[in-house]
This record gives C-alpha cells, structure tokens and sequence, in this order.
C-alpha cells in the first residue's frame, strides 16, 4: 500500500514540496493518490492552502481535514480560535476510509501536538502510514532527523525515507556530506531537492527522488 505521511524536521523545511514531488510521482506511476492535508494553520477561510497548492501541482484530488487561523500547532490554533481540539482518531478514521495510494501531511514535524495528548506520529501509527521525512539543511536539522527518527522507532512507524532540501540556498557539499554521514545507516536517503524558486519546476525535479516509493 502506497500511503505515506510527509513530515518535516521543523515547520517551513519544504515538506509540502516534496509532498507535492511524491504525489506527482504516484500520479506518473498510475497510482491515482489522493493529498490530504490533516491540518492547516495560519490561514483565513477562504485562503489558498497547502492541499490546494499540491493539487494544482500534482493534478490529484484533495482534502483539507481541519483548519485555524493562527499560525500555530493544531493544539494551541484550535484554543486561539475557541474551536474544538482535533483528535488522532478522527483524521485517521477519513484516512482509513480513503482507497488507494495517499499522500497526507502535518503541520510542522510528528512530534506536534493535537491535543493534550496526541501528536502527528499518533495519526500516523493510527491510519498505518509510512513516513517521509523532509529534513531542511540547516543547522540544527541533524538533531531534529536524529529525534524524528528515533520516534518512529519507538512507535514502530515504518520510515520510507528521508529527502534533503535545499529550501533557503543551495547547501554547502560538505555541510550536505555533513548531514548524510550522521543520517547514515538510519534511514534511506531518497536524495536532494535542490533550491528552487519556481515551485512547479521544483516538484518536476523532485518527482525522480521517489522512484522507490511508487
């Protein structure tokens, strides 16, 4: 089963990119997947959304589960705006219900919290998805992949892979050497999404990152 959750090492590390270059990978492979974005934050009713931008992207339909306007985790968005907390059970129960290959992404990484008690990882351990793990080259980003990993470990979530990217300039090769050789033997590296302004250009490059995950 093609169903993958797209994290990140830290909010604005380019995960709904390489969300966008997995889903158009799926898409060229025949799949038909489906983008499903558990949690949107930070944005108005009404407002383009990453599971609207992925779709234009990647030509697949798309949900958006929830939705807060402050740019927060879920859990502090749902009080900021007095709405109801989202629960694990509930985004996985749509997740279950969907046929296919799936592509679904948080908000920020799987440690970000829901509730007073759930996380991402929970959705993901619930809705029995593999995770992709987008790790933004900057620093601090080995000490975020290494705790990222050792989570899914510990919750027993399948890990598919890990893409590095090149989201704010292109990376020094030994900063990105660097970064491998403390992931090595850890996780799979899927490869490098290069820095890239044209977002459309990027998500083409990046769907060759995924050929063993389609």
């Amino acid at each position: 089963m093609r169903r993958y959750l797209v994290t990140g090492t830290d909010t604005d590390v380019g995960k709904t990119r390489v969300a966008a270059a997995l889903a158009l990978a799926l898409q060229n492979a025949g799949q038909s997947p489906t983008f499903v974005k558990l949690v949107q934050t930070g944005l108005e009713p009404g407002d383009l959304g990453d599971a609207a931008r992925v779709s234009a992207l990647a030509g697949c339909p798309w949900l958006e589960l929830a939705r807060f306007a402050k740019a927060a985790d879920p859990w502090s968005a749902a009080l900021a705006d007095g709405s109801p907390v989202v629960h694990g059970e509930d985004l996985a129960r749509v997740l279950n219900a969907i046929d296919g290959a799936l592509v679904a992404e948080g908000a920020g990484g799987l440690a970000v919290p829901l509730n007073r008690l759930e996380n991402f990882a929970a959705v993901a351990k619930l809705a029995q998805l593999a995770i992709v793990l987008a790790v933004g080259l900057r620093l601090g980003c080995m000490n975020h992949a290494l705790l990222t990993i050792s989570l899914c470990e510990q919750l027993e979530l399948q890990l598919a892979g890990a893409v590095l990217v090149d989201r704010w300039e292109t990376s020094q090769p030994s900063y990105v050497a660097d970064v491998r050789r403390a992931l090595q033997g850890k996780v799979e590296i899927l490869g490098i999404l290069p820095f890239e302004r044209n977002e459309a250009a990027s998500v083409q490059n990046g769907t060759q990152l995924f050929a063993s995950l389609v």
